[in-house]
């Protein structure tokens, strides 16, 4: 969902690094799925993207469920 809305404001990853303040590597990290967004970094990208509260409300639904599944698949529920 990152990835899209990225591209619909037709942003490249480095101005969308510029004009939020994360870095490229994080950007592309939270794009591939590689990372999970912490709570300030979605609030930041929402703030940066003028996203309406039901947009980034389901920006959060999306990362908790992201982490709810890894949580699931390591052992004793222990996320890294």
């Amino acid at each position: 969902m990152l990835r899209s809305i990225r591209l619909a404001r037709g942003m490249t990853q480095e101005q969308l690094g510029e004009a939020s303040g994360l870095s490229v590597r994080s950007i592309r990290d939270l794009e591939r799925g590689v990372s999970c967004p912490r709570v300030s970094t979605l609030r930041l990208l929402a703030q940066t993207w003028n996203l309406p509260e039901s947009q980034g409300a389901e920006l959060h639904r999306l990362a908790r469920s992201w982490r709810d599944s890894v949580r699931r698949r390591e052992p004793d529920g222990l996320a890294s």
